[in-house]
């Protein structure tokens, strides 16, 4: 299983102050309405399906295969790739690409073992979430009974913003870049990360010197320095490492932590969903207004 911040599988977290917050319970009761790991697993097979159908397109002389089921093709590929897949396109070849998909798809299968995703995980995952998001809440808008083959919340449309920030550990691979949503939670870090590095480039400090300066201060991955430098990829990067499933993977996410704004103690998950949620109100479509018109 591909492990992210918060435990995909689970999908009923009750959040210890809902009761005295009656916003936080609508978020929350929004939260239990989805279904964190088909939203993965989805947009894993459509982005493997999609590329996949790409590929044997390309490799049959850009002829549809004779047991392909889909109807059109690209006329432009590499402009298709870039379209459709804008974050991790950037960094993988389309071949990359199939091999990471083909890599996660294989965890998503296994509930015995982990495995801990790197930046070139993330970006693959990020495009191919969104496109599913994408599609499943057109499908919910015009006819909810169209959207069950997905199925990817009970009968609410999926915030793309919110998931993310729930979900992913950090957008790291977006650092010195502009994405097109809030993504608040985590875009704090980044703008720290930038501010950082345009500080030592007003010292004189070469832009990937000053990147690397800073890696161990944030922590960044090594997979991070190397699609930020755009490095070639190496197999290993998008080789997924198992261990057998802990029953404390998660357990820091229970651990309890000072809450100033109530004078006593909270959950680091709970910490983790209100800070959320108080985004959330601030989005130009609040979670509370998702849930399609009947």
């Amino acid at each position: 299983m591909l492990i992210f911040a918060k435990d995909i599988t689970e999908r009923d977290h009750k959040h210890s102050l809902e009761g005295q917050d009656p916003e936080l319970g609508v978020y929350m009761e929004y939260q239990r309405k989805l279904f964190p790991y088909t939203i993965v697993r989805a947009g894993l097979d459509l982005a493997y399906k999609e590329l996949d159908d790409i590929l044997l397109y390309q490799d049959n002389d850009h002829q549809p295969p004779t047991d392909s089921s889909r109807k059109e093709y690209p006329a432009d590929i590499p402009q298709w790739y870039k379209t459709r897949f804008p974050w991790s396109s950037a960094f993988l070849k389309m071949e990359d690409m199939h091999f990471a998909l083909v890599t996660m798809v294989k965890a998503m299968d296994s509930f015995r073992t982990e495995e801990a995703i790197n930046s070139y995980h993330l970006a693959v995952l990020y495009d191919a979430v969104h496109n599913i998001v994408e599609i499943y809440n057109g499908l919910l808008k015009k006819d909810a009974n169209q959207a069950r083959d997905i199925h990817l919340s009970n009968n609410v449309v999926v915030s793309f913003d919110d998931f993310i920030n729930n979900y992913w550990p950090h957008l790291d691979f977006m650092i010195l870049s502009q994405p097109d949503f809030p993504h608040a939670v985590h875009l704090r870090r980044n703008r720290d990360i930038e501010e950082d590095i345009k500080n030592l480039m007003a010292d004189g400090v070469e832009p990937l010197k000053a990147l690397e300066t800073i890696a161990a201060t944030f922590h960044l991955h090594p997979t991070t320095l190397a699609m930020l430098r755009r490095d070639p990829v190496k197999n290993d990067d998008l080789i997924l490492h198992s261990e057998i499933q802990r029953a404390d993977t998660f357990s820091k996410l229970y651990e309890e932590i000072s809450d100033p704004s109530t004078g006593g103690k909270i959950s680091v998950v709970d910490q983790q969903y209100r800070e959320s949620f108080e985004f959330s109100k601030k989005s130009e479509t609040p979670l509370g207004n998702l849930a399609p018109a009947e």
